[in-house]
């Protein structure tokens, strides 16, 4: 049976709208900047799926695990409006502590074993002592499971004023250092070149304005690893 133009074009328009609306009932339509993780099969929000763009607030009505006992996990439980706190914070406040890393994938790893929910972190996702503590009162995951990462809990001792307010960070006698707020303009001041700062993000740089931080965000980029490399280039000029 043949279908006249005219009315292709009706029909179309319509299976598609009915299309998104399926998609987006099931969870597979996702549109950009969503702050929802995307379901899993039990029909919980996916923690493999949590961004460092997410702020505990999105976090709390994603999981449904209040806003103070994550701040405390991550020891900000002294931060003015710990809601508005974002995951990578946490990145750029710890970064790596020894051969672990305290960044978006422990966020993951945490709401994982706190609601009981299957998760594969990498081998260098560390857990804070805070939420390891929190975990073995309150989550849901046993005991087997939560041994599994024992050997990656790691102390916050250090970190107090940093955590407070992570966007007041402290000054240093050498300014030649990679902090949160830098900027790319600073990098080239310093002495690194367009083709170094690209060759270590992988990407072409961002705007000379736009701080290194924001920049690994938006392109899903870890900062600790991008900033610890920069920060070798930074150190072996005179």
């Amino acid at each position: 049976m043949r279908i006249k133009s005219k009315t292709a074009g009706l029909i179309l328009p319509v299976f598609f709208v009915l299309g998104i609306l399926i998609a987006s009932t099931l969870g597979y339509w996702v549109t950009e900047g969503s702050k929802t993780p995307k379901k899993i099969s039990e029909g919980e929000a996916d923690p493999s799926d949590i961004r460092g763009s997410y702020s505990l607030s999105d976090l709390t009505n994603a999981f449904d695990i209040p806003v103070d006992t994550l701040a405390k996990a991550f020891g900000f439980s002294d931060a003015e409006n710990p809601e508005e706190i974002k995951v990578k914070d946490f990145e750029a406040v710890y970064g790596k502590i020894g051969d672990l890393e305290i960044g978006t994938g422990s966020m993951r790893l945490f709401i994982a074993l706190y609601k009981g929910l299957p998760f594969e972190a990498d081998d260098d996702t560390a857990i804070p002592q805070p939420a390891w503590n929190i975990l073995k009162k309150e989550g849901a995951s046993d005991e087997e499971t939560l041994d599994k990462y024992s050997e990656r809990i790691v102390s916050l001792e250090g970190f107090k004023e940093a955590v407070v307010n992570p966007d007041q960070e402290a000054d240093t006698e050498d300014e030649r250092i990679i902090k949160g707020k830098t900027l790319f303009s600073e990098l080239l001041d310093w002495g690194l070149t367009k083709e170094q700062i690209s060759g270590v993000l992988g990407v072409p740089m961002g705007p000379s304005g736009m701080s290194v931080r924001d920049f690994c965000s938006e392109n899903e980029i870890e900062f600790s690893g991008i900033k610890e490399t920069l920060q070798e280039l930074i150190d072996k000029i005179k």
